[in-house]
């Protein structure tokens, strides 16, 4: 299954890395480890996670207060946001697909 990100999904995972490893070294890297282990729950059972808005799905990190949302079409994985879970919800509701 191939993984496409969007550009501002991307930009949300490094800034949240950035803030967590401003706060304590070492606690960046963790937060992408995280990032990662979610991702791969998510490749290796793509229809699983629950639905939240239309065809869109999320999955909750384990340590911290963040999740993965996408949708899935065909073959591929769109990873539409890095969400934080206690900040505006739904803000990445008209985030397309990129290829």
């Amino acid at each position: 299954m191939r993984v496409v990100s969007h550009p501002e999904a991307d930009e949300e995972l490094e800034a949240a890395a950035l803030w967590y490893e401003e706060r304590q070294p070492g606690l960046g890297d963790a937060f992408l480890d995280q990032f990662e282990r979610t991702l791969r729950r998510i490749v290796a059972e793509p229809e699983r996670w629950r639905k939240i808005r239309g065809d869109n799905r999320k999955l909750n990190f384990h340590r911290f207060p963040y999740a993965i949302v996408y949708s899935v079409r065909a073959d591929t994985i769109y990873v539409k946001a890095v969400m934080h879970l206690h900040r505006r919800p739904f803000y990445w509701s008209r985030r397309q697909p990129t290829v």
